[in-house]
């Protein structure tokens, strides 16, 4: 019985030490000394012709952006818990989102940002971290400079842009891009699943494992992937003048695309569609390839 009693109490000890360490970190000024002078807000704006780059981190955060007629950026908190700190310098429209929740608690209460972007900005996006379910739908509706979305966790999904130059990286979760135009993008995944669909332009994607899926509506680019491991599916084009190239270490490749010409030696693998123009060079270490 004695036993017993000190046992519940050495548990309620230790209940009592995480929910303290808890406050601690949700009140954020023991662990985030630089920015102890910061005022915490919920809204925040920035006028667009005095803005170079808008620049977001977040942690525990996730985030929404869609373009508007408007004539600032607008960023708001609208779910969630957790804290947001914005400030402008020089041309940079600098914001900082995080939930500071204790371990386990945090999961249940992510905060969610709302970004309203003008139809008329034309200049660059910078989204660092973020965890759930993310999401930058330009509706068609923005053409930007620089875009650069890296996401920690959960589901990315960037849609309907165009800019001069994208980067979009994934650690884990679940990636989808589809229908960009960009001179260059530069697409990659650490583990997880990625769906691409429709990057038009000078591509190169990355997969160190999980699973990635690209389709093309049309290849009138270079195209480069490396690939460690897991699976990859190319969707090719039913028309167009291109050439895929593969090398490989190991793993298998499954052509049933109807190339005009088909050549496997070795490790390796060409395939040419109409004249050729454009290359598809892959690079696999490992894993499945499938070429549809």
């Amino acid at each position: 019985m004695i036993m017993m009693k000190r046992f519940i109490g050495l548990i309620c000890i230790i209940v009592g030490v995480f929910l303290m360490i808890g406050m601690l970190f949700k009140n954020g000024d023991l662990f985030h000394l630089s920015f102890s002078r910061d005022k915490a807000v919920t809204t925040a704006s920035a006028k667009k012709d005095e803005v170079e780059q808008l620049d977001i981190s977040l942690s525990g955060f996730r985030i929404k952006v869609k373009p508007e007629d408007r004539s600032d950026i607008s960023v708001m908190v609208v779910n969630g818990k957790g804290k947001m700190y914005a400030e402008q310098t020089g041309g940079t429209f600098k914001v900082r989102a995080e939930n500071k929740g204790f371990l386990f608690f945090s999961a249940f209460e992510k905060g969610e940002l709302l970004v309203k972007i003008p139809t008329d900005y034309h200049k660059n996006v910078k989204i660092t971290g973020g965890v759930g379910v993310s999401e930058v739908n330009g509706e068609g509706k923005l053409s930007l400079q620089d875009v650069t979305l890296k996401s920690t966790s959960g589901n990315l999904t960037a849609e309907n842009f165009s800019a001069n130059r994208v980067e979009i990286k994934a650690t884990s979760g679940r990636l989808s891009v589809s229908h960009i135009d960009a001179k260059e993008s530069d697409i990659g995944a650490t583990s997880g699943r990625a769906d691409i669909q429709d990057v038009k332009g000078k591509l190169q994607l990355g997969m160190t494992s999980g699973r990635m899926t690209a389709s093309f509506d049309t290849i009138e680019a270079p195209v480069d992937f490396h690939m460690t491991s897991g699976s990859a599916k190319f969707n090719l084009p039913d028309k167009g003048d291109f050439k895929v190239q593969v090398k490989k270490t190991s793993g298998s490749i499954d052509h049933s695309y109807d190339f005009d010409q088909a050549d496997s030696e070795g490790r390796g693998f060409t395939g040419t569609h109409g004249k050729g123009t454009h290359l598809v060079d892959i690079e696999m270490t490992s894993g499945k390839l499938k070429l549809r």
